[in-house]
C-alpha cells in the first residue's frame, strides 16, 4: 500500500491460478447481499509521547510472547552529505560498541536468542530487533550499547567498502540493476539523492570521521519513531518506554538537504550491455508524494495496469503473448517526491515488440473507459489485500509505521474513500494527464 511497506508481488508459477482467483473473487463478490457491503477494518494507533522527544507506538497483539521492537530514524538519503553515508552508517552500527567488539555484540544477540535486522528506506532508516519477551532486558541492554556507543572501527569500515565495491562489480553486468540505476538518474538527476548512485569512488571516499558525523548529526532521539509489536505485558511496555525514553543521541532533529532542482527532461535511453542475457525495459516518469490529490486514484490505475497479477500489463505480455515471465508497475513515493514505473525483462529478440505492447496498453487507457466489472474486480483486490496489514502484530506495526509518517489514521481513510470513489472516466482523465509518451522516461538495456 506505502512505498517502505509494500512488497512487489510474489511470482506465481501456474498462470490458471490467476483466472482462478479472480473468477472465485468475482463468484464471491457477487453473493454478498448489497446491504453487507464491505469496509475495511481501521487501524487503532496508539502514541506515547516520551520525555526525550520520540513516539512510542506499542502494538499489543496475537498470542506468541515474540516482539519486534523498531526505531526508525530520519536518517536517510535526503540527510546524507556524502553518496552512500547513510546506508554505510546504518550498516556498521553492528561493527561493534566501545565496550563490545563486533563478534561479542553478535554473539550476544545470538545468546539471548534474539537478532537485529537494520533496513534501509530511502529517506529513513530502521533499526528492528527480534526478541523473546523473557529475555527483553538482556537483548535492550545490547541494543541500547549498540545506539549509544557505535565504534565504527577502521577495520570494519574497510570490509564494508571492499564488499560493496564487490557487489557494485557484479551488479554492472546485470542489466535490472543497470537499467535501474540509469533510470533513476535520468528521472531525478544525478545530484538528487533520489537520482544519485555509489560508485567505487564514492565508495572510497567514505570515512570513520563520516560516519560519526552522520550519526550525531541525523540519529536523533527527537522525532524518532518507536514500535513495539507482539504479545506483551505492562511491564516490558513500561521497560521499553524508561529505557528508550531516556535515551538521548543527536541533540536537534535531522535537517533534510534536499535540493531544489528542475527535473531532468524526460529521455529516451537504449544501451548494450553484452554481459546481459535478457533486455531490462524500465519505463515511467517523475510523480509526487502521498498528499498530492491525484494520489488515491493514481493508485487505483497503478493496480489496474501493472500492479497485481490480473493486471492489463500481465494478461497481455505474460498470458497472451508469453513476452515475459513477470512484469509489474508500481507508484513509489516518499516524504520528498515519487515516481511511476513500468519495469520487466523480455528476451532480446523480443524487446520492442514487448515495449510495442506495454504503449499499447498504456493508448487503451487513454482512449477506452474501463469497463466497470473490471473496476469493481481491482477494487475487491486492493480491500482484500489490506486485509494483510492485520493478519499478524508485525504485519500490523508495518501499516502503523507507514501511517505515522503520512498523517495517522485520516490518510488510511482517505485512501479507502479514495479507491471506493475512482470511476472510468477519472482513471482516462489520469492516463492522458501523466502518460502521455513525451513525458516518459525510458531506459533499456540489451
Amino acid at each position: 500500500m506505502y512505498e517502505n511497506v509494500r512488497k512487489k508481488p510474489k511470482e506465481v508459477n501456474n498462470p490458471t491460478s490467476i483466472h482462478i482467483i479472480l473468477f472465485l473473487s468475482r463468484l464471491f463478490m457477487a453473493l454478498l447481499p448489497r446491504r453487507h457491503a464491505y469496509t475495511s477494518p481501521l487501524p487503532e494507533i496508539y502514541k506515547i509521547d516520551l520525555p526525550n522527544g520520540a513516539e512510542f507506538y506499542p502494538i499489543r497483539r496475537g498470542n506468541v510472547k515474540a516482539l519486534k521492537l523498531e526505531l526508525s530514524f530520519a536518517a536517510g538519503r535526503p540527510f546524507e552529505e556524502k553518496i552512500g553515508l547513510a546506508t554505510a552508517t546504518l550498516q556498521l552500527f553492528k561493527g561493534g560498541t566501545q565496550r563490545k567488539s563486533a563478534t561479542r555484540l553478535a554473539d550476544g544477540f545470538d545468546y539471548w536468542g534474539s537478532s537485529v535486522n537494520l533496513d534501509f528506506y530511502i529517506d529513513t532508516c530502521g533499526i528492528k530487533l527480534f526478541a523473546l519477551e523473557k529475555y527483553l532486558p538482556q537483548t535492550l541492554s545490547l541494543l541500547v550499547d549498540m545506539l549509544t556507543a557505535p565504534r565504527f572501527p577502521k577495520s570494519e569500515l574497510n570490509l564494508y567498502k571492499r564488499q560493496q565495491k564487490e557487489k557494485l562489480r557484479s551488479d554492472q553486468s546485470r542489466g535490472d540493476v543497470v537499467a535501474y540505476r540509469h533510470f533513476t538518474e535520468n528521472l531525478f538527476g544525478t545530484q538528487h539523492p533520489y537520482g544519485y548512485n555509489s560508485t567505487p569512488e564514492t565508495i572510497d571516499q567514505i570515512t570513520r570521521d563520516d560516519l560519526f558525523s552522520h550519526y550525531r548529526k541525523n540519529y536523533s532521539m527527537t522525532g524518532c519513531r518507536i514500535f513495539l509489536s507482539g504479545n506483551f505485558s505492562d511491564q516490558t511496555q513500561e521497560l521499553i518506554a524508561e529505557a528508550l525514553g531516556s535515551m538521548i543521541l543527536a541533540p536537534s532533529k535531522p535537517v533534510p538537504k534536499i535540493l531544489i532542482e528542475s527535473a531532468p527532461a524526460p529521455s529516451k535511453q537504449k544501451i548494450t550491455l553484452e554481459a546481459s542475457v535478457q533486455s531490462s525495459i524500465r519505463l515511467g516518469r517523475r510523480m509526487f508524494k502521498r498528499d498530492h490529490p491525484d494520489f488515491e486514484p493514481m493508485f487505483m490505475l497503478n493496480t489496474l495496469l501493472g500492479g497485481y497479477y490480473g493486471s492489463r500489463l500481465m494478461q497481455n505480455l505474460r498470458e497472451k503473448k508469453g513476452l515475459t515471465y513477470h512484469i509489474y508497475s508500481s507508484l513509489d513515493t516518499f516524504l520528498f517526491g515519487g515516481y511511476f514505473l513500468i519495469s520487466t525483462e523480455v528476451d532480446k529478440s523480443r524487446s520492442e515488440l514487448a515495449l510495442n505492447q506495454i504503449k499499447k496498453e498504456i493508448k487503451r487507457l487513454q482512449e477506452q473507459p474501463v469497463p466497470a466489472r473490471e473496476l469493481e474486480t481491482v477494487k475487491h483486490y486492493l480491500k482484500g489485500s489490506f486485509l494483510n496489514y492485520f493478519e499478524n502484530a508485525f504485519a500490523y506495526s508495518e501499516l502503523v509505521r507507514a501511517l505515522s509518517l503520512e498523517g495517522g489514521i485520516d490518510t488510511f481513510k482517505k485512501l479507502l474513500v479514495g479507491l471506493e470513489n475512482v470511476d472510468s472516466s477519472a482513471i482516462l482523465d489520469l492516463a492522458n494527464k501523466y502518460f502521455q509518451e513525451k513525458d516518459l522516461t525510458l531506459v533499456m538495456i540489451s
